[in-house]
C-alpha cells in the first residue's frame, strides 16, 4: 500500500473524519440491510475501516465488527469508539482462514494498484466462511494515481476508479459470485456498492 496515502490519513485523521459525516449520515440502507440479510453469522471484518462511522452503522445492526486499517490514527479513532481493532495493510490480514461471516471494504481497495486490490481479494476469499458476504464500494471511473484534496494540501492519495463492469471483472475470478449492486450519488461522484457472496 502506498506509504504517502497511509501518511495522509494518520496526518488528516480528525480531518478526514469531519468531512465525511455527512456521507455516512446520508449513505443509503438498502446497502447496509443487503449486506446483512443473507450472512451466515455475525462476525464482520471491516476492511480499511477509516475513521469507523461504517463500523458503528455495521454494530447497529447486531454484527460483531472487526476494524483493519493501515493508519495507526484511523486504528486509534475505532479502538475510542470500543472496537476491535487491529493495525495491519491488505497485505498482511493475519486472521485464521475461514473465520469472518463477511467483510464490508468500502472505498478501502480503492487506495491500492488494482493488482493489489485482486490479491487482497484472493486472501478475503480465505478469510470467509462458506456463503460468506463481500460488500466493496468503489468509485466509479476510469482513472488511477495520486490524488491531493484541496482541504488536505500536500497531502496526496492514491485512487484506482472502477467501471461497473470491470469492478465485476476484478472481483468475481477471486472466488466470488456477484448478488446486488446500489448505486450511490452524494455529491459529484457515484459510488459503485457491488455485493458478492463466497463460492467454495
Amino acid at each position: 500500500m502506498d506509504k504517502r496515502t497511509i501518511d495522509t490519513y494518520d496526518q488528516y485523521a480528525k480531518l478526514y473524519d469531519e468531512e465525511v459525516i455527512e456521507f455516512w449520515d446520508n449513505f443509503p440502507v438498502e446497502i447496509l440491510d443487503k449486506f446483512v440479510e443473507n450472512l451466515p453469522g455475525k462476525r464482520i471484518l471491516n476492511l480499511g475501516s477509516g475513521s469507523g462511522r461504517d463500523a458503528l452503522l455495521l454494530r447497529d445492526r447486531g454484527l460483531e465488527v472487526i476494524c483493519v486499517d493501515a493508519s495507526k490514527s484511523m486504528v486509534a479513532m475505532t479502538e475510542s469508539m470500543g472496537l476491535e481493532s487491529h493495525l495491519a495493510d491488505f497485505a498482511h490480514l493475519d486472521f485464521p482462514n475461514n473465520s469472518f461471516d463477511g467483510v464490508w471494504a468500502y472505498t478501502s481497495l480503492i487506495h491500492v494498484t488494482q493488482d493489489e486490490a485482486a490479491a487482497t481479494l484472493r486472501r478475503v476469499h480465505e478469510l470467509l466462511r462458506a456463503n460468506g458476504r463481500l460488500l466493496f464500494g468503489a468509485i466509479e471511473g476510469d482513472t488511477a494515481g495520486m490524488v491531493e484534496r484541496k482541504t488536505m494540501p500536500g497531502a496526496l492519495r492514491y485512487f484506482k476508479k472502477y467501471g461497473r463492469e470491470e469492478l465485476r471483472s476484478l472481483v468475481e475470478p477471486a472466488g466470488f459470485q456477484f448478488v446486488y449492486e446500489h448505486d450511490y450519488q452524494p455529491h459529484n461522484n457515484t459510488y459503485l456498492n457491488q455485493l458478492f457472496s463466497v463460492t467454495k
